[in-house]
Parts: C-alpha cells; structure tokens; sequence
C-alpha cells in the first residue's frame, strides 16, 4: 500500500514575493505629502483621545526619523491634530 504524498517540489519557481512587513495601525495617515505648517485633524471622543494619543505620537515621531521631517502632536477641541513644523 502506497502512502500519500504530504509534499510538492517545484524546480525554478523563482525568489519568494516580498512581504509587505508588519502593518501599521496609522500607515494610511498622509504624513508625507502634507507641507510645513500643515494639520492633519483626526476627530474622536475625548476618552478615545488619551487612549491613543502616544500611539499616535509614537508614529509621528518613527515617521519624522524616516521622511527627515518634524511633526507636533497635541490633542484639539475636535480629537487629535498632527502639525507639520519642520
């Protein structure tokens, strides 16, 4: 009695497709194409605001390093605002 294969084995399939890497919760924010001076204004609950505002900064603040950019972020009447200074 034959057993069942468990595997397949492909010849010349070519490298692996690469991995889109750890998705981020903020990545569709548009922190790269707004200018100085610019605001991007997220509205939200006050409560929501204290539970997400250093995620927040936190992304701002890795984005900055990789675009050489400057970001404040500071909570608004409305939510969170994100200004571009630099």
């Amino acid at each position: 009695m034959e057993r069942e294969k468990r595997f397949r084995v492909y010849e010349n399939v070519g490298p692996p497709p690469p991995s889109g890497g750890r998705k981020t919760r903020w990545g569709d924010l548009p922190l790269d194409t707004i200018g100085v001076n610019g605001l991007i204004e997220m509205p939200m609950e006050p409560s929501e605001v204290e539970s997400q505002i250093q995620a927040i900064r936190s992304y701002a603040w890795r984005m900055a390093k990789k675009l050489n950019k400057k970001f404040s972020v500071r909570k608004t009447d409305y939510g969170i605002g994100i200004w571009r200074t630099q």
